[in-house]
């Protein structure tokens, strides 16, 4: 007798399972796939949002604190004393750290620059970042040009008869401060995500002994050294807001270690920023009489700390807008 099976046309016959077909998906696990890739895709571009308004933030409070410094220990009188009594302060044990601060001052100059600018491009060609690459050169030559053009041509110091130069001039922002925290925010923005952290912690120390290298051997006073980092630290933003992540994504790069690095950084900001703003307040009040030799050291200790906590707080600010457009932690 034949097989019912065998009396079926061959059009009704159904299809035999093969080994090759185990594998393919159903409708619905595909229609669910392209599901999850849409969400991915929003929830990638809503991170890329929050990054970008984060940046233009951070550049614009940047831009308005340089302004504020200026305000506060150039323009005013009262902030000129404290600037000066911290300048006087300094010469306190400089003798200690001044050839080692001498020598990191000459290594900073323009053919530093270019070749940093050079050095920058090379990595992120290497890693395959051309954007970002673009983007923190783009940032290393806009913060040292416009230190160069706030000092020169912008920003003027009136004469309280406090200025230790001939002609009286402005040195608000700092040149050589501008150019170590630029090639810190440099370093943040073409690093990989693994290394954000690390990057960070070296910049804002680099930075920090830049800044602290000026201070020591009276080239240059507290509210220049700041305002230089802070212009770097907007530059920084600014590249992140105008969409230096836009098409460079750190969605296939191996997970990035936790964010505790950048924690550490930020509270240590956090703590010199408490410190330096307590001393900073004591030297604002008593700005008429600094005179003694505890007096100008203190001004000078608020300085410094002022300095260390501009540079860790700028630092990590950035490292973590970067993470905030790549999702991960």
């Amino acid at each position: 007798m034949t097989p019912a099976s065998s009396e079926l046309p061959l059009s009704r016959r159904p299809a035999p399972v093969g080994d090759g077909d185990v594998d393919a998906p159903a409708p619905d696990e595909s229609r669910l796939a392209r599901l999850n890739s849409r969400r991915r895709r929003v929830a990638r571009r809503r991170r890329r949002r929050w990054q970008r308004l984060l940046g233009g933030l951070l550049a614009v409070v940047g831009f308005a604190a340089v302004v504020l410094t200026w305000y506060l220990f150039v323009f005013t009188e009262t902030g000129q004393l404290m600037e000066h009594a911290a300048l006087v302060g300094s010469r306190i044990g400089s003798r200690f750290v001044s050839a080692q601060a001498r020598t990191l001052l000459r290594v900073v100059s323009l053919p530093a620059a270019v070749a940093l600018v050079l050095l920058i491009v090379v990595v992120g060609l290497w890693r395959g970042s051309r954007r970002r690459a673009a983007w923190a050169a783009a940032a290393v030559v806009a913060t040292n040009a416009s230190a160069q053009a706030l000092k020169y041509w912008a920003l003027v110091r009136p004469d309280y008869g406090l200025s230790q130069r001939s002609d009286g001039g402005n040195t608000l922002p700092s040149g050589h401060t501008a150019l170590a925290a630029s090639a810190a925010v440099a370093l943040i923005l073409v690093a990989g995500p693994r290394w954000r952290s690390l990057s960070a912690w070296v910049g804002a120390l680099f930075t920090a002994a830049m800044g602290y290298s000026t201070l020591v051997n009276q080239w240059h006073r507290p509210g220049d050294v700041i305002a230089a980092i802070l212009l770097a630290a907007a530059w920084g933003g600014a590249a992140i807001a105008c969409g230096a992540w836009r098409r460079d994504s750190d969605d296939g790069a191996p997970p990035p270690a936790r964010l505790t690095g950048l924690g550490t950084l930020a509270l240590l900001g956090v703590v010199c920023a408490l410190v330096g703003a307590g001393l900073e307040v004591r030297t604002w009040r008593d700005a008429a009489a600094l005179a003694g030799r505890a007096d100008t050291f203190l001004a000078y200790a608020a300085g410094s700390a002022g300095t260390l906590a501009v540079a860790c707080l700028s630092m990590a600010a950035i490292a973590a807008l970067t993470s905030v457009g790549s999702g991960r932690r």
